[in-house]
């Protein structure tokens, strides 16, 4: 199905440190994961799990931030409605609901407009602008979309609608005219770190705009409430894959802090729904419980749900919300697996090409990312899944390391209605009899562009250790590098040679994999995800190679060390 795994130690640790980090009071295991990720001395550690903070960046420092809150003042000022547009993911949904609840508390007329994924598509539409305008909008604001919007933004401007692009997305050639362009990743912006989220933005944005608006009491009070909202910009952040380095660290560290102290009532209910343990909400549970169940809404019904469960009031309104989410979380989940299914049945080229296109009129439309990342992850090829009708067709990419596939699709510019996105992952749309000649440029792209071996997936591992090692004050230890996520991923261990002592498949159609291996005196068990098609290839007695990340499973009140297994192989004497 793919090219050969390889596996990768980042770093062989010396025994020395080790022994030195112990002597400060490091866990041997967390020390060697540290020092494989760079941090060469006990005190470069300790400054890193001490989480010390990155200054956030001055946002003035960003391009076109003072007339954007020039703008955006005088709007506050003369009462002007302003509609905060944004996109139906949980970045945009999070952006949408911070920037209302500022101009709010600021004494502004705000309203949120989010776009249906199926009527409207991806970012700024001309019908929708029409309509907000008609309704007596003169501002608009659109967070978490709009860099690439030229012609959208050019019909407002023409019809008295002022806009501004408050954006992270990949930066085109040209920007849109409009008020002001907001974007860290613009080459003449003076912000020292591009990376951040769209809520990201959209928080250097209210933080300037507070400010700005410090000599009224409304902006008096503002700037000491600003940080409220700092659980927002945490779920944006983690949930949108930004890199969690620098300030984005920063502000997950801040944001999950504010999640665990003090929740709103909305995300309150959601961590019931999900049974979430508020006081020790993490990273990861952003990730893998809360952040599915907020982009759900918006990939299957509308994201307004989800809008409404982060600004509501009122726990007992919250918990509806979020049982509703719930519910669609599950109807999601089953549809990705029947349509991953039908997807990879109908790959049977071999050998596959060095790029995937798939595409049809069952795909549905808000789950063709999700698609397109488990068939990425399955044959480790950049990635496009779209649904095509008889005239237009909607997708999503998802790339691997080494290769753009923003820039890829700006090779095919001409022939797409509308895209954007970021090296890794993009949507777009172009008219469905443009399909063919859009396969073959973007093949031959590939085939120019794209390195083999990038083509070979790669697991970086940060230390190897025998399972005797392992104990519930490992996982602990290794939990204090939280905020996971890219660039500080969870960390991966192998243990060599370690023998199967029972293998079975479990959940729906023997999906998953669990194995109770052994190795000297220590015996552990192990789950699979997605990995149950092994047992026709291992048995009980078998020596193996793993990859894992160790954790807690919390079952019935009881708490048991297990694996979380990523890699198997037979052993290598």
């Amino acid at each position: 199905m793919r090219n050969a795994q390889e596996w990768i130690l980042r770093r062989r640790v010396p025994t020395g440190l080790i022994r030195e980090c112990a002597t400060n009071g490091l866990n041997p295991v967390l020390a060697k994961v540290l020092c494989a990720r760079g941090m060469d001395t006990p005190a470069k550690m300790q400054a890193f799990l001490a989480g010390e903070d990155h200054d956030l960046g001055d946002p003035l420092d960003m391009a076109d931030m003072r007339p954007a809150i020039e703008r955006i003042r005088r709007g506050i000022l003369s009462h002007e409605t302003i509609a905060v547009y944004g996109d139906f993911d949980v970045d945009g949904v999070t952006s949408t609901a911070l920037l209302v609840s500022l101009l709010r508390g600021l004494g502004g007329n705000a309203r949120p407009y989010i776009p249906d994924r199926f009527d409207e598509g991806y970012g700024l539409n001309v019908d929708a602008l029409d309509t907000i305008r008609a309704e007596g909008v003169t501002l608009c604001i659109a967070v978490d979309c709009g860099v690439r919007s030229n012609h959208e933004v050019a019909h407002a401007q023409a019809r008295g609608l002022d806009m501004i692009i408050v954006d992270h997305h990949s930066v085109p050639s040209e920007l849109p005219a409009a008020v002001a362009v907001i974007d860290p990743k613009r080459r003449d912006s003076a912000y020292a770190f591009a990376e951040l989220a769209g809520v990201g933005v959209t928080y250097q944005l209210g933080r300037a705009l507070c400010d700005a608006m410090g000599d009224t009491d409304a902006g008096r009070r503002m700037i000491r409430q600003v940080d409220d909202y700092l659980d927002l910009v945490a779920l944006g952040t983690v949930a949108d894959i930004v890199p969690l380095e620098s300030e984005n660290r920063t502000l997950a560290r801040w944001g999950l802090n504010r999640l665990r102290s003090s929740p709103r009532p909305g995300l309150l209910a959601l961590m019931e729904q999900s049974r979430v343990q508020p006081a020790t909400v993490g990273s990861i549970d952003v990730a893998f419980r809360l952040a599915p169940r907020l982009n759900a809404a918006g990939r299957l019904e509308h994201a307004r749900i989800s809008y409404e469960l982060l600004m509501a009031e009122d726990l007992g309104e919250a918990r509806g919300l979020a049982e509703t989410l719930g519910h669609t979380n599950n109807e999601r989940q089953a549809l990705l697996e029947e349509q991953v299914a039908a997807a990879m049945a109908g790959l049977t080229q071999e050998p596959l090409g060095p790029l995937l296109i798939v595409d049809g009129p069952d795909y549905h439309e808000g789950i063709v990312g999700l698609i397109a990342s488990r068939l990425r992850e399955a044959y480790y090829r950049p990635t496009l899944v779209l649904r095509a009708d008889a005239e237009t067709a909607r997708g999503s990419a998802r790339s691997v390391d080494g290769f753009h596939i923003t820039e890829a699709l700006d090779s095919c510019s001409d022939l797409l209605m509308r895209y954007g996105g970021h090296a890794q992952a993009a949507g777009f749309t172009l008219a469905s009899d443009r399909l063919p000649e859009f396969r073959q440029r973007l093949l031959d792209y590939a085939e120019e562009h794209l390195d083999q071996n990038a083509l070979t997936p790669r697991l970086l591992v940060d230390a190897i250790v025998p399972l005797g090692v392992l104990t519930p004050d490992v996982v602990s230890a290794l939990g204090t590098m939280e905020p996971f996520g890219r660039g500080n991923p969870e960390p991966l261990l192998s243990s060599l040679g370690a023998q199967i002592r029972s293998i079975n498949t479990v959940g729906v159609d023997g999906k998953h994999l669990r194995l109770l291996v052994r190795q000297a005196n220590a015996s552990l068990p192990c789950i699979a995800f997605r990995q149950g098609a092994l047992s026709e290839q291992f048995r009980p007695g078998d020596r193996i190679d793993l990859v894992y990340r160790p954790s807690m499973n919390h079952w019935q009140g009881r708490s048991t060390l297990q694996l979380v297994v990523e890699a198997i192989r037979p052993a290598r004497d």
